[in-house]
């Protein structure tokens, strides 16, 4: 359909139990979702409703935090917060059960614990994971929130996400080896969207090392990852290119199942 279409439609819609404001919120909402990045005049073209009007629902939304706006040239973009919605809905209907089999798969290969994550606003969130059968072994607890920057988890969603991540150097450092600056988070994502995943060096909890790949959708975006975390003593660097392509394999699967 297109917008000349939908803005007809509306014009000539007489249900009352439809709120026709609403309406306009999400078909803006869709035409800046399909082009990325516009400006104010541009969505008012686009949409066909008035400046004045076009100026209201974006500052609904930004206030909504579901568009951003570039300070450098003012145009309008999709914030993080329509991934993490629409991961959310993913979640609710099938990324738990889809993982799952694979979760498992891929403990019974590393005999390590396993688990899948996604974003919160700028926390990551444990929502599943298949524990290692080794007595000795470090894990969190589902639903745990922690922060991005000191999660391999939440790192590697970070890394294939459309929007700049900033603490504003408001960071606590966990351990040692914690991300402590804006200016480091972002050369690590650089990294960690180049080599294809993440590692969590003991910066959220001593003594526990994770390896983390995002779970991608159509688009290239990071809808959720997976990670095996191991104890530190048992981690052997020479390995990484094994647990990494064993992830990237795992991934795949998902995303196969998914998309």
């Amino acid at each position: 359909m297109s917008y000349n279409q939908e803005e007809y439609v509306l014009d000539k819609m007489d249900d009352k139990n439809i709120i026709k404001s609403n309406i306009k919120i999400f078909h803006l909402l869709e035409i800046l979702v399909d082009n990325g990045k516009l400006s104010l005049g541009e969505l008012s073209q686009l949409t066909g409703y008035s400046k004045s009007s076009t100026q209201r629902i974006v500052n609904t939304l930004k206030h909504m935090k579901y568009i951003n706006q570039d300070k450098k040239n003012n145009e309008y973009y999709p914030a993080a917060k329509l991934y993490d919605l629409g991961s959310r809905v993913i979640n609710n209907i099938s990324i738990k059960n889809v993982s799952k089999q694979y979760l498992l798969e891929l403990r019974n290969m590393t005999n390590e614990t396993v688990n899948l994550g996604m974003l919160n606003e700028d926390s990551v969130i444990y929502i599943d994971k298949i524990v290692s059968n080794s007595p000795l072994r470090i894990e969190l607890e589902l639903g745990i929130r922690f922060p991005i920057y000191c999660s391999a988890l939440g790192k590697s969603i970070a890394a294939f996400v459309d929007e700049e991540i900033t603490f504003s150097n408001k960071y606590i450092k966990y351990t040692e080896n914690t991300i402590s600056s804006d200016e480091e988070l972002k050369k690590e994502l650089i990294t960690i969207k180049k080599q294809g995943y993440a590692i969590d060096n003991e910066e959220y909890v001593p003594g526990l090392v994770c390896i983390s790949v995002p779970i991608l959708n159509l688009s290239g975006y990071a809808i959720a990852s997976i990670s095996i975390s191991i104890p530190a003593f048992r981690y052997d660097n020479n390995q990484i290119d094994y647990y990494v392509n064993l992830l990237k394999e795992t991934a795949r699967k998902i995303q196969g199942e998914l998309f």
